[in-house]
């Protein structure tokens, strides 16, 4: 089924302790073992979620724990690990190696600290506040701290953060194939693309 790549992160099969045993489908609440009935029934709590928190923001200061508590609303009622860092060593996905496990509380600090410095992009004219945004999904991006769910909470993170500094962010102007791109392109420090992607999808109020 298309979208199971949400899941397919590369564990070390000893720090994959998110699965049941001898199996790839993720311990959740319900009990579900089957794949794809898992991705079916998250796809539809979350869609719920997702559409209360984009009435009713999370409130937070753009830190880790503003970015745990939306994940732990979107997810909560499907894993009893929403909200809480993974753990384990690295988290892998295509050519993409996240932060490890033990350093994202550090370097989450490092980048709320700079955001901080940096106003929450508030008072920026659009090209400049475009590139600053580009910069900081690339980093959170590269933090990836759950095991499943990275993107959607992001997201909603991210169109918070726009909000608060006067722009809408609207994701549903671009295909998420081609935004997956670009995120992969800024994780490696290429923001090109997904600068290209923002002139397009994020406008002033």
């Amino acid at each position: 089924m298309q979208g199971h790549n949400e899941y397919e992160y590369n564990y070390q099969k000893h720090d994959d302790f998110y699965c049941y045993p001898n199996s790839d489908v993720l311990i959740n609440k319900f009990d579900i073992r089957d794949k794809d009935a898992l991705y079916t029934a998250e796809r539809q709590i979350t869609a719920l979620k997702i559409a209360q928190l984009e009435t009713m923001p999370t409130k937070g200061v753009f830190d880790l724990k503003h970015i745990r508590n939306i994940h732990k609303f979107i997810f909560g009622d499907i894993y009893d690990w929403a909200g809480q860092i993974r753990k384990g060593d690295f988290l892998i996905k295509g050519d993409s190696i996240f932060c490890r496990a033990m350093y994202i509380e550090s370097m989450a600090a490092d980048i709320h600290a700079k955001l901080k410095t940096d106003n929450f992009l508030r008072g920026l004219e659009k090209s400049d506040f475009i590139s600053k945004l580009a910069y900081y999904m690339g980093e959170i991006n590269a933090l990836h701290p759950f095991r499943e769910g990275n993107g959607r909470t992001q997201r909603l993170y991210f169109k918070n953060l726009c909000d608060k500094a006067g722009y809408d962010l609207e994701f549903n102007k671009t295909q998420k194939a081609v935004l997956v791109k670009a995120d992969i392109a800024a994780f490696n420090r290429d923001y090109t693309a997904l600068i290209e992607i923002l002139n397009n999808i994020v406008s002033k109020k």
